[in-house]
């Protein structure tokens, strides 16, 4: 067979794959060991080379996969995985600081540290509820009590004039932003000491609607 056919045939394009799989792996010395195999074809390529290359490729790719930790990821939480839109394109444009804290919260839930998860999670919190004051002109700056925060918050919307598209959306917020407060278990905007992976994506909904609906209002 002719450098030209083997190029043609599935044994060469197979290689051609697995040898990217070694790339985009981190497998590179396997990956180097397939390129100079293919490198070397030069007119013909017989069926024991064929094997004799597949056989070293198989050895190799083992003792190099020794040498690393593999994760496996269960896939209803590797879409939480890498999302730069976790909570949305419009979260995103209103809120560009909480960008980081987002796809952490996303990228630890996928990797099942939940309580990380929450921590990054009232992170975001922090910045939206400072924001929903903001908007209110309520001074929330140093109020750490999520009773306090929702009881401020409230008042302010009670002042409102009720029937107001605006006032019925900020009282749809508060509400979530109270089951956001159920959720967490506790008066003070701190996380307990550790929280279950169900725990935690019930509050990266919970925080996704929050802050989706702020969005929405401000």
């Amino acid at each position: 067979m002719s450098k030209d056919d083997w190029k043609k045939v599935e044994g060469y394009k197979t290689l051609k794959k697995v040898k990217a799989e070694c790339e985009a792996i981190g497998l590179q010395f396997s990956a180097m060991c397939i390129g100079d195999f293919l490198k070397s074809i030069r007119t013909r390529v017989t069926a024991k080379q064929l094997i004799q290359a597949l056989s070293e490729t198989e050895n190799s790719i083992r003792r190099e996969m020794s040498m690393f930790n593999f994760f496996y990821m269960p896939s209803e939480q590797a879409d939480f995985y890498r999302k730069d839109e976790l909570f949305g394109m419009n979260v995103n444009a209103k809120f560009p600081s909480i960008q980081y804290d987002m796809v952490e919260a996303g990228n630890c839930f996928a990797m099942g540290r939940s309580t990380a998860c929450v921590f990054h999670l009232m992170r975001i919190m922090e910045v939206g509820v400072q924001e929903f004051g903001k908007k209110l002109g309520v001074a929330l700056a140093a109020e750490k009590n999520w009773q306090n925060i929702l009881d401020e918050l409230n008042k302010a919307i009670k002042a409102l004039p009720h029937k107001a598209p605006s006032t019925v959306e900020m009282s749809q917020a508060s509400a979530n932003l109270y089951a956001v407060k159920l959720a967490w278990r506790n008066e003070v905007m701190h996380p307990n000491d550790k929280y279950t992976l169900e725990e935690a994506k019930n509050l990266l909904g919970q925080v996704k609607l929050f802050m989706g609906q702020l969005a929405a209002i401000i």
